[in-house]
């Protein structure tokens, strides 16, 4: 594990960082969408490169940004929120535009607004917890390791023009969809989430 300096300078420096690496992920959904667009529908080399690296960068932003936020000491509900509704938005928009290109079916998209939108509702509602972190639920947070995943099937798909085959990817769409399901029950009655931010 990698040491961090903790002086109130440095965790200021590390605060700061993991709150842009959360409004960066919200900020990248547009350019990813429009690469994703454009590389599926026969873009250039490059447009292909800058779509996975889009994607690399969104995924490690969401991997460093909680890890650098407890490293300062700066997490709290808000950003909490803020963070997991990034997630949320990245996610849906991006397997809202794979739907749309007939990559995946589209209930796998409806089915992740489903899942996430009842998250968010209750996330919302509920009054700022005392804890810096919103309560975690291992099926929702398999959800969203899931979502992220077949996000990045989809960028490799069209970035390599068959990597897995439309067969494949498809079905990989409808595991999730169904994983998505069974979440969605089990959860009724508790919210779901990971730690974040």
């Amino acid at each position: 594990m990698p040491h961090f300096d903790t002086t109130p300078k440095r965790k200021r420096a590390l605060a700061v960082a993991a709150r842009t690496l959360t409004v960066a992920r919200a900020v990248a959904i547009v350019p990813f969408i429009g690469l994703l667009l454009a590389a599926a529908r026969g873009g250039s080399l490059a447009t292909r490169c800058a779509l996975v690296l889009c994607y690399g960068g969104v995924a490690l932003s969401d991997f460093m940004d909680g890890k650098l936020a407890r490293r300062a000491g700066a997490a709290n509900p808000w950003w909490a929120r803020a963070d997991v509704g990034a997630d949320i938005l990245f996610n849906f928009s991006s397997l809202a535009a794979a739907a749309w290109l007939g990559l995946i079916g589209p209930w796998v998209a409806a089915g992740m607004a489903l899942l996430g939108g009842r998250f968010l509702r209750r996330i919302l509602r509920d009054p700022a917890p005392a804890r810096p972190e919103l309560s975690e639920d291992r099926l929702g947070k398999l959800a969203g390791v899931l979502y992220y995943g077949l996000v990045g099937s989809i960028s490799a798909e069209v970035a390599s023009g068959g990597l897995f085959g439309p067969f494949a990817l498809a079905r990989a769409g409808d595991a999730v969809f169904l994983y998505t399901l069974v979440a969605f029950w089990a959860g009724r009655a508790r919210p779901m989430s990971s730690r974040r931010p």
